[in-house]
């Protein structure tokens, strides 16, 4: 057994095949409630998730990981002599990652690594996957950690809700922006900067919105990779994809999974870009 485990948080929506390859690879999950039932991440589809909320007539909610959910994977391989990196969506986004960093000071801060990913979905899985392969070999911990934090900070992400409803129910804008926006169709271009989402622009229709987000992907010349993320509309994620290949030939394109989690404060007909700068 590998020296080295990773532990990625759900919204990270690790490929169940590349869990199974890697008995290294850990999984911590966030929860979605609706009423009074509760589920992990991965056990509601987005879709699911959005028939539920339209027949109870009730908005989901989100919870981060316990303490006790970190403690139940670190503990045993802390025992056993383990160095452990923990990888967690952008603390601007949820408190994971300090719940993580909590439970690193509990059980032994030397050799649990917490690293903020500054992003979610495919930026946190391409992390985890160099993180494996540099472990497998023979990369020390502080070598994995620095690249990682590296492709944190090269890590870009760009969303486009279609509806600013579930931001407001959320608690992310107020409700006279949201009834503004909807009146007059505003689609908002927002981008993770420093972790925390913020607004770039303001654009009527959502072709126009989509046209100012590839305006702001092609600033970035020389990319590793382009994730492309969509809930609930994948002809208008096919559609984005045909565009960006022709942008970008020569970049791999990737699929940004994006689970009941985001989707709970974006909602349906999100399209969003994740990409990192060739570091």
């Amino acid at each position: 057994m590998s020296q080295i485990h990773i532990i990625v948080d759900s919204i990270g929506q690790v490929p169940a095949e590349m869990l199974a390859m890697h008995p290294n690879l850990h999984i911590v999950s966030l929860k979605v409630r609706i009423g009074d039932q509760e589920w992990q991440e991965n056990e509601i589809s987005t879709k699911e998730l959005f028939q539920i909320s339209k027949d109870k007539k009730l908005h989901p909610m989100t919870s981060q990981p316990a303490p006790g959910d970190f403690i139940e994977v670190c503990k045993p391989l802390i025992a056993a002599g383990k160095e452990v990196i923990i990888i967690t969506v952008s603390g601007g986004l949820s408190g994971t990652v300090e719940g993580a960093r909590s439970v690193a000071k509990m059980l032994d801060e030397e050799h649990i690594h917490v690293l903020d990913s500054a992003t979610a979905s495919v930026g946190m899985v391409q992390m985890a996957k160099k993180a494996l392969e540099m472990a497998s070999s023979g990369c020390n911990v502080k070598e994995i950690v620095a690249t990682v934090e590296a492709m944190a900070n090269a890590t870009h992400t760009l969303l486009i809700p279609d509806t600013l409803e579930y931001l407001y129910k959320g608690g992310r804008i107020g409700g006279a922006a949201a009834l503004f926006g909807s009146i007059l169709q505003i689609k908002p271009l927002l981008q993770l900067v420093d972790g925390k989402v913020a607004v770039i622009d303001k654009v009527r229709t959502k072709q126009r919105v989509i046209n100012r987000m590839l305006d702001e992907l092609k600033k970035y010349p020389n990319l590793e990779y382009i994730g492309i993320g969509q809930i609930e509309v994948p002809s208008e994620g096919e559609a984005l994809a045909v565009r960006i290949k022709e942008m970008y030939p020569n970049t791999p394109i990737l699929p940004a999974k994006i689970g009941s989690v985001v989707a709970t404060h974006l909602g349906p007909g999100l399209l969003g870009l994740i990409f990192q700068e060739k570091i």
